[in-house]
């Protein structure tokens, strides 16, 4: 697995969909955004992982490969969510932010677990899904 390449996705989706929210929050003075903006990056990122993993070795990952995975880019996701919730309070003026929970709080952290057990779980499903769809394309073109 290439954790270089799965940061690089979640870093890019995180930051692409932050600037979205907050041009469309900005033309349409509305008040979107949420804390799950914060697990599509990481969706994506494993998803996109699985596909490369079946291109690169023309098999499916084993559940432990897939399970190791998931702790590591779990770790990772967790980092960088924490690295950007203080960056975006660094950078976004307070009354434009849509914080669910400034970071640093109780609540913050309290969000934070939550959202690693989710991160967990959808890494380990998001990395199987995208590897049995690259695995069914193959089948389907070696047919």
């Amino acid at each position: 697995m290439n954790y270089i390449r799965y940061t690089g996705v979640y870093l890019a989706v995180a930051i692409f969909s932050a600037l979205i929210v907050l041009a469309l929050n900005a033309w349409a003075d509305a008040g979107l955004g949420s804390s799950g903006q914060f697990l599509a990056p990481a969706m994506i990122a494993a998803l996109l992982e699985g596909r490369s993993f079946v291109r690169s070795e023309a098999r499916m990952p084993n559940p432990s490969e897939a399970w190791n995975f998931a702790v590591l880019a779990t770790g990772l996701a967790v980092a960088l969510n924490v690295a950007l919730s203080f960056v975006a309070v660094a950078l976004i003026p307070a009354d434009s932010a849509q914080s669910v929970a400034p970071p640093g709080t109780r609540a913050f952290w309290l969000m934070l677990g939550v959202h690693a057990v989710i991160y967990l779980l959808s890494n380990r499903f998001f990395l199987g899904l995208g590897a049995r769809n690259e695995e069914t394309r193959r089948n389907r073109e070696g047919s």
